[in-house]
């Protein structure tokens, strides 16, 4: 059996997930749009890892 480190379950709680199907989702690169829209609200590009789902958009930056 395995244990998670202080350091590795930082890194699962602060998973982002899916809004449709919460998931676990990969940052992708920002388009030309998301990056003018971060001057005025910090986004982040994201991709739902579920095939099912493929959900993609911008979430705030935490």
């Amino acid at each position: 059996m395995t244990t998670l480190s202080t350091a590795d379950h930082t890194m699962v709680s602060n998973a982002r997930r899916c809004p449709l199907c919460h998931g676990s989702m990969n940052r992708i690169p920002r388009r030309f749009i998301d990056l003018v829209l971060s001057l005025f609200t910090p986004v982040q590009r994201y991709r739902c890892r579920s095939m099912k789902c493929d959900w993609v958009g911008n979430l705030p930056v935490k």
